[in-house]
């Protein structure tokens, strides 16, 4: 019945806590008056308590029985709450989408997948995801996570794949080969690829190659693209005084936490078409600018709804 229909599994599971209600004002009862056994005295009338003492075996007996009632009361509450969980899981199953992230620490240090799990989790849209990024270092290739990208597409466990270089200027050619080769594989395994564009270049100079060498990848590979580069770019004009990379990082400009939940709300919008207007209450980011932050995000990725 949970299967089919989860609002009768619901009316089930309220039905089921009424009746523990009953059970435990019933326990309670039961175990009052087992020690008015043991002690000899009436909780309710003490003027009628009787003095008396047991036998070790009925004593020993009547704690038993106690224990037994209390773990059997336990696990039926434990067992319905489990049934409970499994048929919310089951209904968020019809909207859940699962995500493959493939490339550098720009991925895992500003806690994108998580921030991008807490925003989509407000419109019933439930991710799951595996991050392979963090087997490679800061400026790491495609190219390193290859084969382990393929094999993870090959799994048929995902819906998206989400790839990310940050050695475009060093081999512009092998980029746009692996974009290709791997966004073939993707789609060739059912999986959708998508191309992370992000904003925390070394300098001007590498952020405007970046950019431009993610839209032509785009572009011949026939991919999504995530362009947090440009949402940060348009961002800051709209925010002044935001913070969107980590301060004195050693290993390299990386996005701070509200650079990440900017650029989960860009993903939330381009993959989604989400636009965020209440922050979550398990956001990893919760600064006074994050709405402002999630409605540039909006507004960039949906030019024609800005300002309303």
């Amino acid at each position: 019945m949970c299967h089919d229909n989860g609002q009768s599994c619901r009316v089930f599971a309220c039905a089921a806590y009424f009746c523990y209600y009953i059970e435990v004002t019933n326990a309670i009862y039961i175990l009052r008056k087992m020690v008015e056994i043991m002690t000899g005295k009436d909780t309710v009338n003490p003027q009628l308590s009787v003095k008396k003492k047991l036998p070790k075996r009925r004593i020993a007996f009547i704690v038993i029985l106690a224990v037994v009632l209390v773990l059997a009361f336990t696990w039926a509450v434990f067992t319905d709450v489990i049934i409970l969980r499994k048929t919310e899981d089951m209904e968020g199953a019809e909207n859940s989408t699962s995500i493959l992230f493939v490339g550098t620490s720009d991925v895992f240090v500003g806690n994108l997948p998580q921030q991008l799990q807490a925003i989509a989790r407000t419109h019933n849209v439930h991710i799951t995801y595996k991050d392979i990024s963090r087997h490679a270092n800061r400026g790491g290739t495609l190219r390193e996570h290859r084969e382990n990208a393929i094999n993870e597409m090959q799994s048929g466990r995902f819906d998206y794949v989400v790839f990310q270089d940050d050695q475009i200027r060093n081999d512009m050619e092998g980029f746009l080969d692996d974009v290709r080769l791997l966004s073939d594989e993707a789609r060739k395994n059912g999986v959708i690829p998508v191309l992370f564009n992000s904003a925390c270049a070394f300098d001007q100079e590498h952020l405007n190659m970046n950019t431009a060498s993610y839209k032509q990848a785009a572009d011949e590979a026939d991919t999504i693209l995530v362009n947090a580069a440009d949402a940060w770019v348009y961002a800051y004009p709209k925010i002044p005084g935001i913070s969107l990379i980590t301060r004195f990082d050693p290993r390299g400009p990386h996005p701070s936490k509200a650079g990440g939940f900017l650029t989960a709300c860009v993903f939330a919008a381009t993959l989604f078409d989400l636009h965020i207007e209440e922050i979550p209450k398990d956001s990893l980011y919760k600064g006074n600018d994050a709405v402002d932050l999630a409605q540039v995000a909006w507004e960039f990725v949906n030019p024609l709804h800005e300002d309303g």
